[in-house]
């Protein structure tokens, strides 16, 4: 079959690999029909060359081909999404709905039961194995097309759970840094959760329009003061929460600066070089709760899926690229440099 392979920095290029097989009696094999490329794909892309190769790609849905004598919720024929996150389904995290901390899929350490990886082979490809196929696959409804659901397999359930984690609720004010795919569904989850205000904060005027557009209030900090601005926003108060989408160290900070006394702050933005947490003076001293994780699609896809079939949230207005596989790595080229408008690129293998 057809994949994307990492190949070192900037090095990414489709080669033919062997299909996928069942290794284990709890996998299936998925015939994959949509891929996407997400943010967190480019930390690979920029990142030093390493001596390994491997299929990129966390997000993926498609058709089960094969099953495990040990799969019990799926079978062959059934159209499925993937969870991004490998768990178990059996071990004490996943029991409480961490399958990003799952004891097995994560006894290498922590980030290595993610899709896209040396360990686990993505999904910008057509076909991957699942392990644990009953805990990672989700059945898909006969009435949604495969971009309306695509994106629950991680950057919807990401950004809905930054605003669960931050608490937003309603007549909450919010400052969401990132207009991005992630910030964009956490303006969405935001604004399906009842906040009163939802403030985008990015330094691209054409993504702040179309955050305006959904109803945010847009904030350039290039051109304005962040702080000030969020105070006069906020009649001197600073906002209830905030939510860093982008994974930046120092938003970590401004999203902290920018909360009440009393404030809860989080971060889904995959951060690599870790911020130097004002934890005396900022934390501590104005009571804020701090928390962030890695997204666990399997707790958030039941309670999205139902939004999407009621019409009240539609994931596929930040798809601006459709592309097939072979055409992949001018997909990677586009994202990585914000050309053409780029928000989203979906691959069709």
């Amino acid at each position: 079959m057809r994949a994307i392979r990492y190949h070192g920095h900037k090095d990414f290029r489709v080669d033919h690999v062997d299909d996928p097989k069942v290794n284990d009696p709890t996998d299936a094999v998925v015939r994959i029909e949509r891929t996407a490329i997400c943010g967190s794909d480019l930390h690979l892309y920029h990142g030093p060359s390493a001596p390994m190769e491997f299929t990129m790609g966390h997000e993926f849905l498609g058709v089960v081909e094969d099953v495990g004598a040990d799969v019990r919720r799926v079978k062959r024929g059934d159209r499925v999404l993937v969870s991004c996150t490998i768990g178990c389904g059996h071990c004490a995290a996943c029991q409480r709905q961490l399958c990003s901390g799952c004891e097995v899929m994560t006894a290498a350490g922590p980030l290595t039961n993610i899709f896209g990886s040396p360990l686990h082979q993505g999904g910008q490809a057509e076909g991957a194995r699942v392990p644990f196929a009953d805990a990672n696959l989700f059945a898909v409804p006969e009435s949604l097309t495969d971009e309306q659901v695509l994106f629950l397999t991680d950057i919807l359930p990401t950004g809905y759970m930054g605003v669960d984690l931050a608490e937003v609720g309603p007549g909450k004010v919010v400052v969401i840094f990132g207009s991005g795919p992630v910030g964009t569904f956490a303006q969405l989850g935001a604004l399906l959760r009842g906040a009163a205000c939802v403030i985008a904060v990015d330094l691209d005027d054409g993504r702040l329009a179309k955050a305006e557009k959904r109803g945010c209030v847009p904030l350039n900090p290039s051109k304005v003061s962040l702080k000030e601005r969020v105070l006069e926003l906020t009649h001197g108060l600073g906002a209830d929460c905030s939510v860093e989408a982008v994974g930046n160290a120092k938003l970590v900070l401004d999203a902290i600066d920018v909360v009440r006394p009393g404030g809860h702050v989080s971060v889904i933005g995959v951060v690599q070089e870790d911020p130097t947490i004002p934890l005396l003076n900022q934390v501590m001293g104005k009571n804020l709760t701090f928390r962030s994780g890695i997204v666990n699609p399997q707790r958030y896809i039941p309670e999205l899926l139902p939004l999407i079939e009621s019409g009240r949230l539609d994931p596929t207005e930040i798809i601006t690229h459709r592309m097939t596989l072979d055409e992949g790595i001018k997909g990677y080229e586009i994202f990585d440099a914000h050309e053409d408008d780029v928000l989203k690129v979906v691959l069709t293998p």
